[in-house]
């Protein structure tokens, strides 16, 4: 986000719209990074199918019981919160599931940690100094200590066509807490780092998409903006942001 200021249905009724929603919803997620992954031999892809659900409505004799169709959620699918937690980093997705996603998921998930699927590698040239990469091909950042050694990294997404995140070599500025919100579109921007004056900043977000959406900030998952604010980033921590291809 780029700121200027800191801070019950027949079976055939069912058929039909399983159909519709399938079909507009592959057609909307075109194009998500898991996608990128589904030729790789070490991960197989799945697409998010519906279920259908009781819910309960409110009629003239009461309530009543009526089945719909519901999108599979990310806890049904992997119930495990260390291998769900792996699978929608790797897709860059913190977003509710919809039908027609495309997921792609490891073969082999034993007792195997997020940093074993690092995009980046895992030691580089001592920089002398804390370093946050973001890079938006990528679509994840990486923080290194001083000696180059990998502390972790994590999903991320950037500006949009027409909003792009600005590329290049910065330092961090500023830091917020948990309720900081974009003076410009008032949207939460918890755990906000910024590393240029016109507002850029890495921030936390509940909308990781799996492509670049942002209106010019890098959108993170909450948990890792609060632990690059509170365990990493200091102000002057050297920032480097990778152009688009």
């Amino acid at each position: 986000m780029f700121v200027k200021a800191f801070c019950k249905i027949s079976l055939f009724s069912l058929a039909i719209l399983f159909f519709l929603t399938n079909k507009a919803q592959s057609q909307e997620n075109q194009g998500l990074y898991g996608e990128t992954l589904c030729n790789d031999p070490d991960f197989h892809c799945l697409t998010v199918t519906a279920v259908t659900a009781e819910k309960e409505i409110k009629t003239k004799r009461g309530l009543k019981k009526i089945g719909v169709l519901m999108p599979q959620t990310w806890l049904e699918l992997w119930p495990d919160e260390n291998e769900r937690e792996i699978i929608m980093k790797i897709n860059r997705l913190n977003i509710k599931l919809k039908v027609g996603m495309t997921i792609a998921v490891p073969n082999d998930l034993t007792a195997k940690t997020l940093l074993d699927f690092s995009p980046y590698e895992k030691k580089i040239d001592a920089p002398n100094k804390k370093l946050l990469i973001f890079d938006p091909n990528l679509l994840a950042w990486a923080a290194y200590d001083a000696e180059g050694k990998l502390v972790r990294w994590g999903p991320a997404v950037g500006g949009k066509k027409g909003k792009l995140t600005v590329v290049g070599n910065f330092h961090i500025i500023k830091k917020s807490g948990p309720k900081c919100r974009s003076g410009k579109y008032n949207a939460p921007m918890p755990w906000a780092m910024f590393f240029h004056p016109a507002g850029y900043a890495f921030h936390g977000s509940p909308n990781v998409p799996g492509q670049n959406a942002s209106h010019g900030c890098v959108r993170l998952f909450n948990d890792d903006a609060e632990w690059l604010n509170k365990n990493f980033v200091e102000i002057g921590t050297k920032v480097i942001i990778n152009p688009y291809e």
